[in-house]
């Protein structure tokens, strides 16, 4: 799964590439993840090594796409989820 999971990222960081949007760090893609997820607009599944991935939106053939979040991108949520997070 570990393979699978890096060529999925390997190919969505091709993609986002070629369409020209911007490169996120680590924290700040967690940051966005935080809140997708708050809005119900991915959620985790658990991965064949017992760890977790973001299950993204359906993309147009029909397929949802995954993201697993690196060591960093965990230290990020973790910072989020106990703090107060919000933007208003």
């Amino acid at each position: 799964m570990a393979k699978k999971t890096s060529a999925l990222a390997a190919a969505a960081s091709r993609r986002l590439a070629m369409i020209g949007t911007p490169k996120y760090s680590e924290e700040e893609l967690a940051h966005m993840m935080f809140h997708a997820e708050e809005r119900g607009d991915v959620t985790r599944q658990t991965a064949e090594d017992g760890s977790w991935l973001w299950l993204l939106p359906a993309n147009e053939e029909g397929h949802r796409p995954q993201l697993k979040p690196t060591p960093k991108m965990l230290v990020a949520l973790d910072q989020f989820a106990k703090m107060e997070h919000n933007h208003s």
